[in-house]
């Protein structure tokens, strides 16, 4: 779906700027891409991916935490490995 919009975006970059007929056709393109913008499918597409992206987001959020949440665990963890404690006599005086 990205890989269409960027295509169709080029494309229509291309024509108003290599297009000789100047504002006419930019007018032309201007009016088709309001009107395909406004058009209730495409809203609806829009929308669903909103919604996708939303879900995708919060599930990463969800992941990210709890990667976190398990490294800080087992830095403490690795800590009180390295300390040495006051009674194991690993300690020089």
């Amino acid at each position: 779906m990205k890989g269409k919009f960027l295509f169709l975006a080029g494309t229509a970059t291309g024509f108003v700027l290599g297009s000789k007929a100047g504002r006419q056709a930019y007018d032309r393109l201007s009016a088709k891409a309001h009107e395909l913008w406004g058009d209730p499918t495409t809203q609806k597409v829009i929308s669903q991916a909103e919604t996708i992206a939303r879900d995708a987001a919060s599930v990463a959020q969800t992941k990210v935490s709890d990667l976190l949440d398990r490294t800080e665990a087992s830095v403490k963890n690795e800590e009180r490995k390295a300390t040495p404690s006051a009674d194991d006599g690993s300690h020089e005086i």
